[in-house]
């Protein structure tokens, strides 16, 4: 499976949910951050369950600011 992180060509031997990926590329502050999959926002508590499929695009984000 390919798909496109921040703006890198990355395989992976199989499908894998968003939560996989980031345990897998060892996602550093997880619960900071922002994922988003061709341009849609995927919220913390959907990451288990949404599954990337070939060709998706992913950006990481992480935020910053004051609360």
């Amino acid at each position: 499976m390919e798909i496109t992180v921040d703006g890198e060509r990355k395989t992976y031997p199989r499908p894998l949910t968003v939560q996989e990926w980031m345990d897998l590329e060892q996602v550093r502050n997880q619960e900071v951050a922002i994922i988003h999959v061709n341009d849609r926002d995927i919220p913390p508590d959907r990451r288990k369950s949404t599954l990337l499929q070939e060709g998706d695009r992913l950006q990481l984000l992480y935020f910053l600011g004051d609360s």
